[in-house]
């Protein structure tokens, strides 16, 4: 159940935000290539691969529907490398399968793998709040399941917005 709802919560995610992000694909620099590492893996004390082994799978697929792709091996790639998933700072996380910080660095390079037009940090968090409930209204307290949808798809936005800043040169397809 859980990995079928994260799978419609994510493919929801994913559609609406190429439905907005339609009209900025034509003035955005395009990408020929994406790729999502976790070392978080050697991370003393991590298992969030074990618990989330679709993670890379799942961001890719989340920044590549928000990313201009290209097929010119000249445009810029990304890279994306996860580097801590944890749950209130705790990386060894808990048998209920959340987790509300992930961290990561992405790389943005020329076609020679150098990092030369951009490396930033992409820290997202995400937390419940404990107000009061208004009169008549249900609290209704996020899932497991949304906040893995959240964090992924926020995370990946973060990176389309950053590499989608860059005024990267034109694709051979705009010469």
């Amino acid at each position: 159940m859980f990995k079928s709802v994260k799978s419609v919560a994510l493919a929801t995610g994913i559609s609406f935000a190429v439905m907005s992000s339609a009209s900025f694909a034509q003035e955005s620099p395009q990408y020929s290539d994406i790729t999502v590492e976790a070392s978080l893996a050697a991370a003393e004390g991590s298992n969030a691969m074990e618990v989330f082994p679709e993670i890379q799978n799942d961001l890719l697929s989340a920044v590549s529907a928000l990313v201009p792709g290209s097929d010119d091996a000249q445009d810029p790639a990304i890279r994306i490398d996860i580097r801590k998933i944890s749950l209130n700072g705790n990386p060894l996380l808990t048998g209920s399968n959340e987790f509300n910080e992930i961290e990561g660095v992405v790389d943005i390079a020329d076609q020679t793998g150098r990092a030369t037009s951009r490396s930033f940090p992409v820290n997202i968090s995400a937390y419940t709040s404990d107000r009061e409930v208004p009169e008549g209204y249900v609290s209704v307290a996020p899932s497991a399941e949304d906040f893995y949808v959240v964090m992924v798809n926020a995370f990946a936005e973060v990176v389309a917005e950053q590499a989608n800043m860059l005024n990267a040169a034109p694709s051979s397809t705009d010469k």
